[in-house]
């Protein structure tokens, strides 16, 4: 079982490498994007469900340096989703609009 004290010494680090992904993502990756904050935000939203999933899965204490490495591939996994699936969007051949339009009639 998690214990509040595990949260509270292990979360700032998933914060951490979340922050840390999001401005690298901007900095390195210069398109695709839809700017640092949205990229943080990215970063942020899966360094917390990357630690989320580890925590569940594993059930064990782990070190602060693990937290952050385990933060900082779930932010960065989930910046290379958001990024392929905006260049997937902006694609030639999607039309979102027209396709939803012809399943009405």
């Amino acid at each position: 079982m998690i214990s509040m004290e595990q949260i509270v010494q292990m979360g700032p680090m998933l914060v951490l490498a979340g922050l840390m992904m999001g401005w690298l993502a901007e900095t390195t990756w210069r398109t695709g994007g839809y700017g640092l904050l949205s990229d943080i935000v990215v970063g942020l939203a899966g360094s917390l469900l990357g630690g989320v999933a580890f925590w569940v899965a594993i059930s064990s204490q782990v070190g602060m340096v693990a937290m952050v490495v385990i933060g900082s591939v779930g932010g960065g996994l989930a910046i290379a989703a958001q990024r392929a699936l905006s260049r997937w969007m902006r694609s030639p051949g999607i039309d979102l609009v027209a396709s939803s339009a012809r399943g009405r009639s």
